[in-house]
Parts: structure tokens; C-alpha cells; sequence
């Protein structure tokens, strides 16, 4: 990674001096110029702290300053809806809201994972499979996943995910 310092404004040196210090990882390159280089071999990059002071600047000048790299954040699944039982119009209405949201991210995926016994997860996955062909939906869009045992209790239940690119698939 690199970091870099400007000077702003009319100095009276026209050949600063740098000293930079890193919280982590080391300074591969650049020590005493405007831009340094830093190795993170081994280190997460995410919190690194670059400080740097500038000598030979006036004394009214501030002449120490840093930078805290956070990093690209990934992208972090939603969950958009959840319930239990549903007759197949109830069904149809949640996998219709589902699809609107879907649609408005584009490059993000569906993730559906149902959860109870295998005969209970089979009828809800018929449930939403004809409501997605009803509709004419995307079906390679979204992924159902079966995640065993309700966490809730007895009964199926269904989670939906919308998963932008990047981010993690959901698990059970």
C-alpha cells in the first residue's frame, strides 16, 4: 500500500525532510520523500496508521499528520424477509417482494435457505419454485439452500438474502 503526503501553500524550504511511522507492517520503500511504500506481508492492511512529519517547515506550519487505511469494508449480506408457515398466495406475495428488491441491485444474487424437516423443506421449495415460474422470474439468480433443523422450533422456515457481489454467502 502507499501513502502519501502534500505540502500546501508557500514554504520557505524547498527540500523538506520526511519521517514516517507505520503502526503496522513495514516501510518498504520511500523513508525521508513524500511517498512510502508499505509491505503488509503477513499483516491485515485494514487499521494501518501512516504518520508523518515534515522537517524544515515554519514553525506556524503544522508539520505532523496521519492516516488510518480501513480498507475496502466488503459487502455484507441482507436479510430482506423471514416466516414460517405460508399458504401459497401468502407464499407468492413474499417471493414477489423478494424479487422487487432483487431487482433493484442488479449485480446482487438471491439466497434462500429453508429450514426444517426434509418433507417440510421439499413442500416449501415447490412453493417458491411455482411462484418464481408463475411470475417468470430469474431462477439462476437465486440459490436455496437447505439448513436443516428449524432454529426457531418445529415447522419449516424461510430466510431470504439478497447477496451483492463480494460479499459472503449466508450460512445456515
Amino acid at each position: 500500500m502507499t501513502f502519501t503526503a502534500s505540502l500546501n501553500g508557500n514554504t520557505t524550504n524547498p527540500n523538506p525532510e520526511y519521517y514516517w511511522t507505520i503502526s503496522r507492517g513495514r516501510i518498504q520503500s520511500g523513508q525521508g520523500t513524500p511517498t512510502i511504500t508499505v509491505d503488509t506481508t503477513g499483516t491485515d492492511p485494514n487499521g494501518i496508521t501512516a504518520t508523518v512529519e515534515v522537517k524544515g517547515l515554519p514553525a506556524s506550519c503544522v508539520n505532523t499528520a496521519s492516516e488510518l487505511y480501513g480498507g475496502d469494508p466488503r459487502p455484507e449480506s441482507v436479510l430482506i424477509d423471514e416466516f414460517g408457515k405460508a399458504s401459497n398466495g401468502a407464499a407468492r406475495r413474499r417471493i414477489r417482494q423478494f424479487y422487487l428488491r432483487l431487482n433493484d441491485e442488479p449485480s446482487a444474487r438471491g439466497y434462500i435457505i429453508n429450514y426444517g424437516t426434509d418433507r417440510e423443506i421439499a413442500l416449501r421449495e415447490k412453493q417458491i419454485i411455482k411462484a418464481i415460474a408463475l411470475y417468470g422470474y430469474d431462477s439462476p439468480r437465486i440459490t436455496m439452500v437447505r439448513g436443516g433443523r428449524n432454529p426457531n422450533g418445529a415447522g419449516v422456515w424461510t430466510k431470504f438474502w439478497i447477496v451483492p457481489p463480494g460479499a459472503e454467502n449466508p450460512q445456515p
